[in-house]
């Protein structure tokens, strides 16, 4: 950057490093590099809509201020009493650039809109949002891996109990991912491997330890459960959880936890309780077949234990199957590829993302509305990575169609 222009007290400026953008506490800018008159300083910048705004924020008193080679504001206004006059050198910009940018960027900000340039989306282009599309999703898969990392510790870098743990996360979707992570934590792998090939002692293990167990039951099947799970309880000297961690209200039967517990210990058994050889498949079509997945019989007329419901078979559609590939397979494929250092578990975890069908919500249906192509999964991932991480808080500056509507 060669910009020159000058200070309020007359000395030319160059910026010659703008430096690096300070996303935490401290300076707006980071060695930065700027010749005033005939001098070449290196420090920091800060940047204020007027100058006063140096005291109204407490800079003066603030020692992580003393390297500021530049304080550049929008308009340069008097100090406030009674405080001292300020000698770093200010750059004012008010002139500098067209005043229409600001009126838009001030509108940006106010607005409570959806997204806050959904009214402005037609001056910017596809391409925008396409070249950009990829370092999105990257970034969204990024995030997860930090919450694999979390798992991973708690694990002790045991790999195949962190693929349990988190998995059985995800098949709690958003609503009871929390209730899943509680009862996978309680029931160790090592104990699920043991009976992995009978659906009946893998189910009186999930629903015991998810505290499911504990009411007088009156059907064959959940009573049958109940005399597993005690048997067991006993041996493996387990704890389970609270069975008012699970949420039924304002869910749809069909996703009832007590069906998706079950369509887990069917996922368990189609493994055979060998988690980590799933991810080794070879082909999309593979990996999906994992998730067709079918509730045990008793499940075909009930949502809950005891009580009867018009029959239909429990098998999990085709849009819960795409959120867990997208949410537990493609970050737990790319984290693994991390941490190992092998790259084509990452391309996998892009190459599956591509594969597949886009999802279906509000959040992406406001966003197909608006014009934005939502036809696969890495799509939509970087839509919903935009629309969290960047519009919600208003970063339109950071943003690449928000920099096109303000230029």
């Amino acid at each position: 950057m060669n910009l020159e222009t000058r200070t309020v007290s007359g000395d030319p400026v160059v910026i010659l490093n703008p430096g690096d953008h300070n996303k935490d506490g401290g300076p707006d800018f980071i060695n930065a590099r700027v010749r005033i008159g005939e001098t070449i300083w290196a420090g920091n910048v800060e940047i204020h809509v007027v100058s006063s705004d140096w005291f109204r924020h407490g800079h003066h008193n603030d020692k992580g201020y003393d390297n500021i080679i530049l304080h550049v504001v929008y308009q340069h206004d008097p100090k406030p009493d009674p405080h001292p006059v300020l000698t770093i050198p200010t750059l004012e910009v008010i002139d500098q650039f067209p005043l229409h940018i600001k009126d838009r960027y001030d509108l940006l900000m106010r607005n409570q809109l959806w997204i806050p340039c959904i009214n402005l989306l037609d001056l910017t282009y596809q391409s925008d949002l396409t070249l950009w599309t990829a370092s999105l999703a990257l970034e969204r898969i990024i995030l997860k891996c930090e919450e694999i990392r979390r798992f991973w510790e708690l694990c002790g870098h045991d790999w195949e109990e962190t693929f349990y743990r988190f998995l059985a996360t995800n098949f709690g979707f958003r609503i009871n991912g929390l209730s899943f992570e509680l009862m996978a934590k309680s029931l160790p792998l090592k104990v699920i491997k043991r009976h992995a090939g009978n659906i009946i002692q893998l189910e009186a293990l999930l629903f015991g330890q998810a505290g499911l167990l504990d009411s007088d039951f009156n059907d064959p099947y959940p009573v049958l459960l109940a005399s597993e799970y005690r048997f067991f309880k006993n041996k493996y000297r387990l704890a389970p959880v609270t069975g008012t961690v699970w949420k039924f209200l304002r869910l749809r039967p069909s996703n009832f936890p007590t069906i998706r517990i079950s369509q887990f210990a069917a996922f368990i058994q189609s493994a055979g309780g060998r988690f980590f050889q799933l991810l080794d498949s070879s082909s999309f079509a593979e990996i999906q077949t994992w998730f067709d997945l079918l509730a045990s019989p008793y499940w075909d007329d009930h949502y809950i234990f005891d009580r009867l419901s018009p029959k239909r078979v429990k098998i999990m559609g085709q849009s819960s199957r795409a959120l867990l590939i997208i949410n537990g397979i493609v970050p737990f494929l790319f984290f693994l590829g991390l941490e190992k250092g092998m790259a084509n578990y990452r391309e996998k975890a892009i190459n599956l993302l591509e594969s597949l069908s886009g999802e279906s919500n509000s959040e992406i249906h406001r966003w197909k509305k608006a014009g934005m192509e939502t036809d696969n999964a890495l799509k939509t991932q970087a839509l919903i990575q935009l629309k969290r991480t960047y519009c919600d808080r208003k970063r339109c500056l950071e943003c690449r169609l928000g920099k096109r509507i303000l230029k």
